[in-house]
């Protein structure tokens, strides 16, 4: 029997600025697509590998390192989300030139015909979209056989051009898809957090959700075969478990799995979490999810504005909803209450309106979303018709429509900061100071006034650049060779630049950082984050940390903090 080729299953995590607490990459996809393989058959010829959460922190080179050298793998299966698309077909580009042979597939929820970037970088050799646990061992017998993949949703490339198959694969029920509750990828992660899914589909048919575009029906799982998954994730060590359904209760059998739950889990040891429909909670399913232990629900609402309900395909009445929430809220649960902007229709009365009722919800937590033009939705589709004008790069957040400006929406995101009290997404605490809470744990120094390599040392995708010398300003234009040097390098991780000064500085040095800063395009985390006065720079960032034994003035304290508030995040 030949030697097995190693298949290594990569997802690269969501990068932000929050330190200090748990990261999250949820790796179901590979976990799925393993067991679809060893189903199959598939892994008398292939190897499965997963690359493991330790890789999460690494920067491009090191990853591609690991990969090229250790790894080294025959096939990578890569799972992308918009956050990481860019990042991942950088990383793989980068692979493909140091293993020339290897064999490249792409799946998840980004994909779509229509992608903007993903087909014309042209790094895969396999592009599936829509579920792949059907298709992914037919891919890879296909892979070996050295022929196309002609199942419908499957584009396979030949001399350079993408062809799509023409067989359409039937849907299958989730129960017959998902592996085995006993499987030995089913367990929680290293935080005792567990994802668990109970249905495939959704019964919405949001314009803006590309979930119900995947699949025509809906699957679901019965209460036996919820309750048997939750017991074993209980035994293997599970403290929260995520039901990851876009609505929970959509499920016939939900009331029946509510009392299973309660009764595997009656010291209320395990946290749930779930996204569901509040319009048809009732008062027993609301008390049934509190001694459940469900400590957390999302709900999405979006708008409160019929017309606009109605021109999202999301149908809602309104004092159904109320009911439901208050039901919940009344209870040991905390709720997630999405309102979004840049919907069709929508306007500035709609949003204001539906803020106050949301911020006035007991205990209650309000998310406000910026509409995202995401491939394969039919929103997107439709952005011309409908006037919606959005980003042309991921996120693709919605930036103006027929009803509401771009200051408008920038009206709209002030209006949620003066509900909420504060900002989103990990602002930084303080720009200037003796301490600086929000310094990532790679912190690289550099003396400005020797000479440097132009290679920023280091591993992880967070990094801090502590820049110290005698003269700081004196030392602009190789300071700005730093940030240049740093940027080049690793243009999809994110930056600290951090002065040291042992004297004040004029404010110009960052004038001339922040210049050089923006010689570089956009990061993903620029663009998703927003700011109610302006755009402001989330993903590279300057610091001014104050050397201990030397005094500053309290006006030019003031004035680095400010200025540089006025341009980072």
């Amino acid at each position: 029997m030949r030697q097995r080729e190693t298949i290594l299953f990569i997802q690269l995590p969501y990068l932000d600025n929050h330190v200090g607490g748990p990261s999250e990459n949820l790796r179901l996809a590979a976990n799925y697509l393993v067991c679809a393989m060893e189903r199959a058959g598939e892994d008398r010829y292939f190897k499965p590998q997963i690359l493991t959460p330790s890789a999460d922190r690494l920067d491009d080179v090191s990853l591609v390192k690991l990969i090229t050298e250790r790894k080294c793998p025959a096939v990578i299966v890569a799972t992308i989300y918009l956050w990481n698309v860019e990042r991942t077909l950088d990383v793989l580009d980068k692979v493909k030139k140091r293993l020339p042979s290897v064999r490249i597939l792409i799946g998840g929820p980004e994909v779509a015909a229509d992608h903007p970037v993903l087909f014309k970088s042209g790094v895969a050799n396999v592009i599936s979209i829509g579920e792949g646990e059907q298709v992914f061992p037919v891919i890879l017998e296909c892979l070996r056989k050295k022929i196309n993949c002609d199942l419908v949703g499957v584009a396979s490339k030949k001399q350079g051009v993408y062809e799509w198959g023409k067989v359409q694969r039937p849907e299958i029920e989730l129960s017959e898809i998902l592996p085995g509750p006993r499987f030995r990828l089913n367990k929680p992660d290293g935080n005792g957090v567990a994802y668990m899914e109970t249905s495939r589909g959704c019964p919405m048919k949001c314009t803006f959700c590309c979930y119900n575009q995947k699949r025509n029906g809906v699957s679901f799982l019965q209460t036996h075969e919820v309750v048997n998954r939750v017991a074993i994730l209980l035994r293997r060590g599970a403290e929260e478990i995520r039901f990851v359904d876009p609505t929970f209760n959509s499920n016939p059998d939900f009331e029946s799995i509510l009392r299973g739950l309660i009764k595997l889990n009656p010291a209320r040891k395990i946290r749930f979490f779930a996204e569901l429909r509040a319009e048809t909670v009732t008062g027993e399913q609301a008390s049934m999810l509190d001694k459940a232990n469900f400590r957390e629900i999302e709900v999405g609402v979006q708008s409160r504005d019929k017309s606009v309900l109605k021109a999202i395909r999301r149908p809602a009445k309104l004092s159904a909803l109320d009911r439901g929430v208050k039901l919940m809220s009344g209870r040991r649960i905390r709720l997630t209450v999405d309102i979004m902007c840049g919907l069709p229709f929508q306007q500035i009365s709609d949003i204001r309106k539906s803020l106050k009722w949301a911020f006035m919800l007991k205990n209650a937590h309000v998310q406000f979303l910026h509409a995202l033009l995401i491939p394969g939705t039919e929103l997107r589709d439709k952005r011309r018709l409908l006037g919606l004008k959005c980003q042309n790069k991921p996120p693709y957040r919605v930036l103006s429509t027929k009803w509401m400006s771009e200051s408008a929406v920038q009206d709209a995101e002030r209006m949620a900061l003066s509900y909420a009290g504060r900002l989103m997404d990990s602002p930084a605490g303080s720009f200037c100071g003796k301490s600086l809470p929000d310094l990532f744990e790679e912190r690289i120094c550099i003396d400005t006034s020797s000479p440097f390599s132009m290679i920023i040392p280091g591993v992880t995708n967070r990094r801090a650049i502590l820049m110290e010398g005698a003269g700081l300003y004196k030392d602009r234009d190789r300071i700005c060779s730093i940030i240049n040097a740093a940027i080049t390098g690793e243009p999809n991780i994110l930056w600290q630049f951090v002065l040291t000064p042992k004297s004040e500085e004029p404010l110009d040095l960052l004038d001339f950082m922040i210049a050089a800063i923006d010689r570089h395009p956009l990061h993903f985390l620029d663009n998703m984050t927003i700011h109610p006065d302006g755009y402001r720079r989330a993903a590279r960032r300057i610091f001014v940390l104050l050397c201990p034994g030397y005094k500053f003035s309290n006006s030019w304290l003031d004035a680095v903090e400010s200025h540089l508030r006025s341009y980072f995040y």
